[in-house]
Protein backbone atom coordinates (compact mmCIF):
# COMPACT_ATOMS: atom_id res chain seq x y z
CA UNK A 1 0.00 0.00 0.00
CA UNK A 2 1.12 3.35 -0.84
CA UNK A 3 1.50 6.08 1.71
CA UNK A 4 -0.62 8.35 -0.06
CA UNK A 5 -3.67 6.22 0.69
CA UNK A 6 -2.98 6.33 4.34
CA UNK A 7 -5.18 9.42 4.79
CA UNK A 8 -8.51 8.91 3.15
CA UNK A 9 -9.91 11.92 4.81
CA UNK A 10 -7.55 15.26 5.56
CA UNK A 11 -10.61 17.27 5.76
CA UNK A 12 -11.58 16.02 9.53
CA UNK A 13 -8.33 17.82 10.62
CA UNK A 14 -8.81 21.19 9.24
CA UNK A 15 -9.69 23.73 11.84
CA UNK A 16 -13.43 24.30 10.38
CA UNK A 17 -14.50 21.02 9.90
CA UNK A 18 -17.79 20.82 11.96
CA UNK A 19 -18.26 16.76 13.29
CA UNK A 20 -21.67 15.73 13.97
CA UNK A 21 -20.80 14.60 16.81
CA UNK A 22 -18.94 16.48 19.99
CA UNK A 23 -18.25 14.30 22.58
CA UNK A 24 -17.51 15.94 26.39
CA UNK A 25 -19.79 18.70 25.03
CA UNK A 26 -23.06 17.54 26.08
CA UNK A 27 -24.01 19.39 29.27
CA UNK A 28 -22.94 22.84 26.97
CA UNK A 29 -25.10 21.96 23.89
CA UNK A 30 -28.30 20.79 26.42
CA UNK A 31 -27.90 24.32 28.05
CA UNK A 32 -27.67 26.49 24.66
CA UNK A 33 -30.37 24.29 22.93
CA UNK A 34 -32.75 24.95 25.59
CA UNK A 35 -32.52 28.38 25.80
CA UNK A 36 -32.78 28.94 21.80
CA UNK A 37 -35.80 26.95 20.95
CA UNK A 38 -37.32 29.84 23.06
CA UNK A 39 -37.20 31.23 19.54
CA UNK A 40 -39.30 28.36 17.63
CA UNK A 41 -42.27 29.74 20.15
CA UNK A 42 -42.07 33.45 19.24
CA UNK A 43 -40.14 33.92 22.60
CA UNK A 44 -36.70 35.98 23.01
CA UNK A 45 -33.99 33.76 24.07
CA UNK A 46 -31.56 35.22 26.90
CA UNK A 47 -28.29 36.91 25.72
CA UNK A 48 -25.65 34.79 26.27
CA UNK A 49 -21.96 34.78 26.72
CA UNK A 50 -20.03 31.77 26.24
CA UNK A 51 -16.42 31.74 27.38
CA UNK A 52 -13.20 29.14 28.06
CA UNK A 53 -10.05 28.54 27.35
CA UNK A 54 -9.18 28.18 23.20
CA UNK A 55 -9.74 25.00 22.07
CA UNK A 56 -12.25 24.10 24.23
CA UNK A 57 -15.36 23.76 21.29
CA UNK A 58 -16.96 26.93 22.09
CA UNK A 59 -17.84 27.95 18.59
CA UNK A 60 -18.46 24.52 17.34
CA UNK A 61 -20.62 23.81 19.67
CA UNK A 62 -22.22 27.22 18.97
CA UNK A 63 -22.71 26.45 15.39
CA UNK A 64 -24.00 23.09 16.22
CA UNK A 65 -27.08 24.32 18.30
CA UNK A 66 -27.42 27.63 15.63
CA UNK A 67 -27.58 25.16 12.96
CA UNK A 68 -30.16 22.49 14.14
CA UNK A 69 -32.26 25.98 15.43
CA UNK A 70 -31.73 26.77 11.47
CA UNK A 71 -33.09 23.98 10.22
CA UNK A 72 -36.63 24.34 12.58
CA UNK A 73 -37.49 27.77 10.86
CA UNK A 74 -36.62 30.02 8.32
CA UNK A 75 -37.90 32.44 10.65
CA UNK A 76 -34.63 32.26 12.51
CA UNK A 77 -32.00 34.36 10.60
CA UNK A 78 -28.53 33.85 12.15
CA UNK A 79 -25.75 36.46 11.63
CA UNK A 80 -22.22 35.40 12.54
CA UNK A 81 -19.59 37.76 12.94
CA UNK A 82 -15.69 37.15 13.67
CA UNK A 83 -14.71 40.54 15.75
CA UNK A 84 -11.38 39.77 14.94
CA UNK A 85 -11.60 40.17 11.29
CA UNK A 86 -14.56 42.87 11.19
CA UNK A 87 -14.46 44.19 14.69
CA UNK A 88 -15.70 47.95 14.60
CA UNK A 89 -18.90 49.45 15.25
CA UNK A 90 -19.92 50.40 12.37
CA UNK A 91 -18.12 47.10 10.81
CA UNK A 92 -20.71 44.92 12.80
CA UNK A 93 -23.62 46.70 12.56
CA UNK A 94 -22.88 46.98 8.87
CA UNK A 95 -22.82 42.85 9.01
CA UNK A 96 -25.94 42.31 10.63
CA UNK A 97 -27.79 45.07 7.97
CA UNK A 98 -26.48 43.22 4.84
CA UNK A 99 -28.12 40.15 6.29
CA UNK A 100 -31.51 41.11 7.52
CA UNK A 101 -31.34 42.79 4.03
CA UNK A 102 -30.45 46.76 4.15
CA UNK A 103 -27.73 47.00 1.71
CA UNK A 104 -27.51 51.03 1.76
CA UNK A 105 -24.08 52.63 1.87
CA UNK A 106 -23.27 52.61 5.48
CA UNK A 107 -20.67 55.37 5.28
CA UNK A 108 -21.49 58.70 6.73
CA UNK A 109 -24.69 57.17 7.99
CA UNK A 110 -26.04 57.71 11.92
CA UNK A 111 -26.56 54.84 14.33
CA UNK A 112 -29.84 55.74 14.97
CA UNK A 113 -31.19 55.51 11.10
CA UNK A 114 -29.06 52.27 10.52
CA UNK A 115 -30.82 50.70 14.08
CA UNK A 116 -34.50 52.12 12.69
CA UNK A 117 -33.85 50.76 8.81
CA UNK A 118 -32.95 47.62 10.18
CA UNK A 119 -36.04 47.64 12.97
CA UNK A 120 -38.50 48.03 10.25
CA UNK A 121 -36.63 45.38 7.83
CA UNK A 122 -36.99 42.69 10.43
CA UNK A 123 -40.74 43.60 11.81
CA UNK A 124 -41.75 43.40 8.16
CA UNK A 125 -39.70 39.89 7.59
CA UNK A 126 -41.00 38.84 11.18
CA UNK A 127 -37.90 37.45 11.51
CA UNK A 128 -35.83 36.76 14.76
CA UNK A 129 -32.17 37.77 14.49
CA UNK A 130 -29.46 36.05 16.30
CA UNK A 131 -26.40 37.84 16.22
CA UNK A 132 -22.86 35.78 17.00
CA UNK A 133 -19.99 37.73 18.28
CA UNK A 134 -16.96 35.31 17.94
CA UNK A 135 -14.18 36.53 19.39
CA UNK A 136 -15.51 39.34 21.21
CA UNK A 137 -12.62 39.93 23.32
CA UNK A 138 -11.46 41.66 20.33
CA UNK A 139 -14.38 43.86 20.37
CA UNK A 140 -14.20 45.02 23.68
CA UNK A 141 -9.96 45.58 23.52
CA UNK A 142 -10.80 48.21 21.07
CA UNK A 143 -12.96 50.03 22.33
CA UNK A 144 -16.14 49.43 20.51
CA UNK A 145 -18.14 47.38 23.44
CA UNK A 146 -20.66 50.21 22.46
CA UNK A 147 -22.23 48.24 19.86
CA UNK A 148 -23.52 45.27 22.24
CA UNK A 149 -25.70 48.29 23.48
CA UNK A 150 -26.87 48.99 19.62
CA UNK A 151 -28.18 45.60 19.00
CA UNK A 152 -29.51 44.35 22.60
CA UNK A 153 -31.32 47.66 23.01
CA UNK A 154 -33.67 46.73 19.26
CA UNK A 155 -36.02 45.34 21.63
CA UNK A 156 -36.94 47.32 23.81
CA UNK A 157 -36.67 50.62 21.77
CA UNK A 158 -38.11 48.95 18.31
CA UNK A 159 -39.81 46.38 19.09
CA UNK A 160 -37.78 43.68 17.38
CA UNK A 161 -36.38 40.15 18.52
CA UNK A 162 -33.03 40.25 18.27
CA UNK A 163 -30.59 38.40 20.40
CA UNK A 164 -26.84 38.74 21.19
CA UNK A 165 -24.43 35.74 21.70
CA UNK A 166 -20.49 36.44 22.73
CA UNK A 167 -18.06 34.39 22.44
CA UNK A 168 -14.95 35.15 24.56
CA UNK A 169 -11.43 33.47 25.29
CA UNK A 170 -10.89 35.83 28.58
CA UNK A 171 -13.92 36.26 31.06
CA UNK A 172 -12.29 39.32 32.82
CA UNK A 173 -11.45 41.18 29.94
CA UNK A 174 -15.64 42.20 30.16
CA UNK A 175 -14.62 43.85 33.65
CA UNK A 176 -13.53 46.98 31.50
CA UNK A 177 -17.47 47.29 29.48
CA UNK A 178 -19.41 50.02 31.26
CA UNK A 179 -21.65 48.09 34.14
CA UNK A 180 -24.87 49.00 32.11
CA UNK A 181 -23.49 47.54 28.30
CA UNK A 182 -23.02 44.16 30.30
CA UNK A 183 -26.40 43.55 32.56
CA UNK A 184 -28.18 44.53 29.53
CA UNK A 185 -26.14 42.06 27.12
CA UNK A 186 -25.10 39.28 29.27
CA UNK A 187 -27.92 37.64 31.00
CA UNK A 188 -26.84 34.19 30.64
CA UNK A 189 -23.43 32.55 30.31
CA UNK A 190 -22.11 29.10 29.58
CA UNK A 191 -18.65 28.19 30.59
CA UNK A 192 -16.28 25.78 28.47
CA UNK A 193 -13.81 24.58 30.79
CA UNK A 194 -10.47 22.56 29.37
CA UNK A 195 -11.06 18.80 28.18
CA UNK A 196 -9.84 16.35 29.89
CA UNK A 197 -7.67 13.02 28.82
CA UNK A 198 -10.72 10.76 28.27
CA UNK A 199 -12.93 13.73 26.03
CA UNK A 200 -10.12 14.40 23.75
CA UNK A 201 -9.38 10.77 23.21
CA UNK A 202 -12.62 10.53 22.22
CA UNK A 203 -12.48 13.43 20.52
CA UNK A 204 -9.18 12.37 18.17
CA UNK A 205 -10.67 8.76 17.99
CA UNK A 206 -13.12 9.97 16.00
CA UNK A 207 -11.39 12.09 13.66
CA UNK A 208 -8.59 9.48 13.46
CA UNK A 209 -11.50 7.11 12.33
CA UNK A 210 -12.00 9.27 9.15
CA UNK A 211 -8.73 10.91 8.53
CA UNK A 212 -6.87 7.64 8.43
CA UNK A 213 -7.12 3.85 6.26
CA UNK A 214 -5.54 2.41 9.32
CA UNK A 215 -4.04 3.76 12.65
CA UNK A 216 -2.21 2.68 16.50
CA UNK A 217 -4.88 3.50 19.02
CA UNK A 218 -1.50 4.24 21.18
CA UNK A 219 -0.69 7.58 18.51
CA UNK A 220 -3.90 8.69 18.70
CA UNK A 221 -3.74 8.04 22.81
CA UNK A 222 -0.31 10.27 22.18
CA UNK A 223 -1.69 12.96 20.75
CA UNK A 224 -4.35 13.49 23.11
CA UNK A 225 -2.31 13.42 26.04
CA UNK A 226 -0.19 15.99 24.84
CA UNK A 227 -2.86 18.24 23.76
CA UNK A 228 -3.84 17.83 27.58
CA UNK A 229 -0.51 19.03 28.66
CA UNK A 230 -1.33 22.19 26.31
CA UNK A 231 -4.36 23.13 28.77
CA UNK A 232 -6.82 20.73 27.07
CA UNK A 233 -6.89 22.47 23.76
CA UNK A 234 -8.30 19.65 21.21
CA UNK A 235 -7.53 22.05 18.33
CA UNK A 236 -3.88 21.36 19.45
CA UNK A 237 -4.51 17.45 19.65
CA UNK A 238 -6.14 17.44 16.13
CA UNK A 239 -3.51 19.55 14.38
CA UNK A 240 -0.78 17.00 16.11
CA UNK A 241 -2.81 14.55 14.71
CA UNK A 242 -2.54 15.94 11.27
CA UNK A 243 1.26 16.51 11.66
CA UNK A 244 1.93 12.70 12.71
CA UNK A 245 -0.26 11.59 9.81
CA UNK A 246 1.56 13.44 6.85
CA UNK A 247 5.08 12.11 8.59
CA UNK A 248 3.62 8.69 8.86
CA UNK A 249 2.83 9.08 4.92
CA UNK A 250 6.72 10.49 4.02
CA UNK A 251 7.33 7.49 5.20
CA UNK A 252 5.53 5.25 3.25
CA UNK A 253 3.66 3.76 5.91
CA UNK A 254 0.27 2.24 5.83
CA UNK A 255 -0.39 2.73 9.40
CA UNK A 256 -0.40 5.64 11.53
CA UNK A 257 2.23 4.80 14.20
CA UNK A 258 3.42 5.74 17.78
CA UNK A 259 6.80 6.49 16.39
CA UNK A 260 5.27 8.52 13.80
CA UNK A 261 2.95 10.87 16.70
CA UNK A 262 6.21 10.76 19.11
CA UNK A 263 8.30 13.16 15.84
CA UNK A 264 4.73 15.57 15.39
CA UNK A 265 5.62 15.98 19.52
CA UNK A 266 8.61 16.84 19.25
CA UNK A 267 8.46 18.91 16.48
CA UNK A 268 6.04 21.06 18.21
CA UNK A 269 7.74 21.23 21.44
CA UNK A 270 7.86 24.87 21.33
CA UNK A 271 4.64 24.98 22.47
CA UNK A 272 6.07 23.70 25.51
CA UNK A 273 8.06 26.89 26.28
CA UNK A 274 6.91 30.75 25.93
CA UNK A 275 4.43 29.48 23.50
CA UNK A 276 2.81 27.37 25.52
CA UNK A 277 1.68 29.95 28.04
CA UNK A 278 0.85 32.32 24.78
CA UNK A 279 -1.94 29.78 23.97
CA UNK A 280 -3.73 30.76 26.68
CA UNK A 281 -3.87 34.03 25.81
CA UNK A 282 -5.65 36.43 23.54
CA UNK A 283 -4.68 38.17 20.52
CA UNK A 284 -3.97 41.81 22.31
CA UNK A 285 -1.36 40.25 24.41
CA UNK A 286 0.10 37.91 21.82
CA UNK A 287 0.82 41.59 20.06
CA UNK A 288 2.42 42.63 23.21
CA UNK A 289 4.78 39.86 23.38
CA UNK A 290 5.43 40.04 19.78
CA UNK A 291 6.54 43.86 20.28
CA UNK A 292 8.55 43.01 23.42
CA UNK A 293 10.24 39.95 21.13
CA UNK A 294 11.05 42.44 18.65
CA UNK A 295 12.29 45.35 20.81
CA UNK A 296 13.67 43.88 23.98
CA UNK A 297 12.21 46.33 26.01
CA UNK A 298 9.54 49.64 25.05
CA UNK A 299 8.36 52.45 27.49
CA UNK A 300 5.02 52.21 28.35
CA UNK A 301 4.24 55.37 26.31
CA UNK A 302 5.28 53.78 23.07
CA UNK A 303 3.46 51.13 23.43
CA UNK A 304 0.09 52.37 23.81
CA UNK A 305 1.17 54.46 20.60
CA UNK A 306 1.56 51.13 18.56
CA UNK A 307 -1.75 49.91 20.29
CA UNK A 308 -3.65 53.07 19.70
CA UNK A 309 -6.60 50.67 18.53
CA UNK A 310 -7.15 50.01 22.26
CA UNK A 311 -7.58 52.94 24.71
CA UNK A 312 -5.30 52.81 27.58
CA UNK A 313 -6.90 51.53 30.54
CA UNK A 314 -7.69 48.63 28.58
CA UNK A 315 -3.84 47.88 27.38
CA UNK A 316 -3.00 48.37 31.25
CA UNK A 317 -5.34 45.48 32.46
CA UNK A 318 -3.20 43.06 29.57
CA UNK A 319 0.05 44.45 30.85
CA UNK A 320 -1.24 43.50 34.26
CA UNK A 321 -2.37 40.60 33.35
CA UNK A 322 0.80 39.86 31.89
CA UNK A 323 3.12 40.90 34.35
CA UNK A 324 0.27 38.55 37.40
CA UNK A 325 1.54 35.52 34.86
CA UNK A 326 5.08 36.36 35.04
CA UNK A 327 5.43 36.43 31.11
CA UNK A 328 6.77 40.09 32.00
CA UNK A 329 7.88 42.95 34.06
CA UNK A 330 7.72 46.61 34.36
CA UNK A 331 9.84 49.01 36.25
CA UNK A 332 9.44 52.99 36.51
CA UNK A 333 11.43 54.68 34.51
CA UNK A 334 13.51 57.36 35.13
CA UNK A 335 12.86 60.56 34.47
CA UNK A 336 9.43 62.40 34.44
CA UNK A 337 6.22 61.24 34.73
CA UNK A 338 4.60 57.66 35.09
CA UNK A 339 5.98 55.95 32.25
CA UNK A 340 7.06 52.37 32.87
CA UNK A 341 9.57 49.99 30.97
CA UNK A 342 8.61 47.08 29.64
CA UNK A 343 9.95 43.62 29.12
CA UNK A 344 9.87 40.05 28.93
CA UNK A 345 10.73 38.19 32.36
CA UNK A 346 13.85 35.80 32.00
CA UNK A 347 14.34 35.46 28.67
CA UNK A 348 10.96 35.13 27.39
CA UNK A 349 9.29 33.54 30.08
CA UNK A 350 10.99 30.61 30.30
CA UNK A 351 11.81 29.72 34.10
Amino acid sequence: MGYDELVINEDVLLPDYLPERLPGREREITEMAHNFKLALNGRKPENMLIYGPPGTGKTAVLKYVMGQLADYSAKVKIVYVNCWHMGTRFGILGEVARNVGYISPMKGAAVEDVLSRMAEIIKKKNIFVVVVLDEMDRLVAQGHGDVLYDISRMNEAYGVKISVVGIVNEIGLLATLDPSIRSSVINKDVEFRAYGVPALKEILMERAKRAFRAYDPDAVGLCAAHAFKLNGDARMGISLLLSAGRIAEKKGLDKLDVKSAEEAAAQKSYYTKIEKIEVELGEAEKRIIALLKKKGEINSGDLYKKLKDMNERTVRNYLNKLEESGIIEMAESIGKGRSRIIRLKNNNGKK
